[in-house]
């Protein structure tokens, strides 16, 4: 039986693939470009239709909508687009490289009413992190822009995709977004989609994942910062396995298809960025984002965890983490089948 649509509580949307960047790892192989972006006018339709589904009454719990990219600050309508969200009842935030934040257009952002930023950072220091995103001076700019943040008091995050690459960084880079002021350090697990295809790899295996997540439970657990994971749905088992040391934070897993939803740059409703699989497209179907969300036929088998494969049908638990379901389907074409570089339950396999 198939599990019943919630209301997404963070929706992503992918507002460009545009980027002057040209990351190792990036998922929507973004770059410079000549690529198509949605008009403002069908951006705001979306909009409308997520808003008018998730809090049609203006209720209390504002679904928080993540502006994206590519580099979203890339659209000469960002901050009219921000405006809307605001307007409309949702609650704007936005990923951003930080090349163009500064201090003119940190005050526009906050006028529009964005209420956080996300800043990556993929080394703790400029060379990792340069090697990283393949441009030099990446690493100053970034921490350029989080400094004119926090001077603005815009809250802000520092995300890290984790690989083989900066896996030995990690508590460094957990320190230096606490030094920097960011209030939650949010990891993201290595998915090869897009560029980042050319870096599977550099994929952490099953032992080094496994070490990794339960160094972040440490940083969790000596409250240094604030610690989220994204595409690394096991460290919910882990924090669930460390309730007896006093953990009591709800820890949750892969949200996508359900806690969770992401728009393409070409208007397709997905499970996240990293499963490039759409479930409809809302420009298609008239905007009706609610009809996509609880009728996809594709939304429903993700949802339904009793008919995942291999280990991860058989984990006790599955519906704590349930897998990356991305990973997944990039290494092995199935997304229901288990997450490759999960090895626990494996037994003598592993």
């Amino acid at each position: 039986m198939h599990k019943r649509a919630v209301k997404p509580r963070i929706i992503a949307f992918e507002v460009t693939r545009r980027c002057r960047y040209i990351c190792r790892h990036c998922r929507a192989n973004a770059g410079i470009f000549d690529e198509k972006d949605l008009t403002t006018n069908e951006c705001k339709k979306i909009l409308k239709s997520i808003a008018k589904y998730i809090s049609p009454r203006g209720a209390a719990g504002k679904c928080i909508l993540i502006f994206t990219g590519g580099e979203p600050m890339e659209r000469s309508d960002i901050y009219e687009l921000i405006q809307f969200a605001h307007k409309s009842g949702l609650k704007p935030v936005l990923a951003t490289c930080g090349y163009l934040v500064d201090e003119k257009s940190i005050v526009k952002l906050k006028k529009a009413g964005i209420t956080a930023l996300s800043f990556s950072i993929d080394g703790a220091n400029a060379e990792t992190h340069d090697r990283f995103r393949d441009v030099k001076g990446a690493f100053d700019s970034t921490i350029n822009a989080v400094k004119i943040a926090h001077k603005a008091r815009v809250r802000f995050q520092i995300n890290t995709t984790i690989s083989k690459i900066n896996a030995g960084e990690v508590i460094g880079i957990a320190r230096l977004a606490k030094e920097l002021g960011a209030y939650c350090f949010n990891p993201f697990i290595l998915v090869p989609t897009g560029r980042g295809r050319e870096i599977a790899n550099e994929i952490l295996d099953s032992v080094e994942y496994e070490v990794l997540l339960n160094e972040l439970l440490r940083i969790k657990l000596r409250a240094e910062i604030k610690v989220r994971v994204t595409c690394g749905p096991q460290f919910a088992r882990v924090c669930k396995q460390a309730e007896a040391k006093g953990l009591m934070e709800d820890v949750f897993g892969c949200m996508g298809g359900r806690g969770f939803g992401f728009i393409s740059y070409r208007g397709d409703v997905q499970t996240c960025g990293f499963l490039d699989v759409p479930a409809g497209n809302l420009i298609e179907n008239n905007f009706d984002f609610k009809k996509i969300w609880e009728e996809s036929e594709f939304l429903k088998e993700i949802r339904n965890v009793s008919d995942y494969k291999g280990i991860c049908g058989k984990c006790e638990y599955a519906g704590v983490c349930g897998g990356c379901r991305a990973r997944a389907y990039a290494m092995s074409g199935d997304y229901m089948s288990d997450d490759p570089v999960c090895n626990y339950g494996r037994g003598e396999k592993g």
